[in-house]
């Protein structure tokens, strides 16, 4: 559930998560409105960044540790960058596929071609391009709430 720009995220909701992700991936559903991307970004979030950014971001997930180098604090990236949200910019981040030079070294996964890959049935192409970059928006969606001043 939502709260304050938040969510608090448990067992209950990952399984009701998970159960929404599987359904969306394995009928090729899109998300039909705001509130789907948001859910499907809380997915996104906890199977594919908490265990390195943490459960509210702050790069204190359980594996942190394990890293060379500490994830980014993501509840930090608008103020970063003046206050203003870079919704497109963390979208390339994330998916990972085309250099973002400003960025730096690149020391997390490419999310992009995972994303791509995980889609089942035969339709590799277009179809696979699409729900990679749905999902991507959701996540970054998602990180929006995340932020604070």
């Amino acid at each position: 559930m939502r709260t304050g720009g938040r969510v608090l995220v448990g067992c209950s909701l990952t399984l009701t998560a998970v159960g929404f992700a599987a359904i969306l991936a394995a009928t090729g559903a899109r998300a039909e409105d705001e509130d789907d991307a948001f859910h499907l970004g809380v997915i996104e979030y906890e199977l594919s960044c908490m265990a390195c950014h943490g459960l509210e971001g702050r790069g204190d997930g359980p594996d942190a540790g394990q890293l060379d180098v500490r994830p980014a604090d993501l509840t930090q990236i608008a103020r970063r960058n003046g206050g203003t949200f870079p919704a497109d910019g963390l979208a390339l981040y994330i998916d990972g596929r085309a250099m973002v030079g400003a960025h730096g070294p690149r020391e997390m996964p490419v999310w992009g071609d995972r994303y791509r890959a995980a889609v089942p049935g035969e339709d590799e192409g277009a179809e696979a391009e699409r729900i990679a970059r749905e999902r991507i928006e959701a996540l970054v969606l998602y990180i929006e709430t995340l932020q604070e001043p």
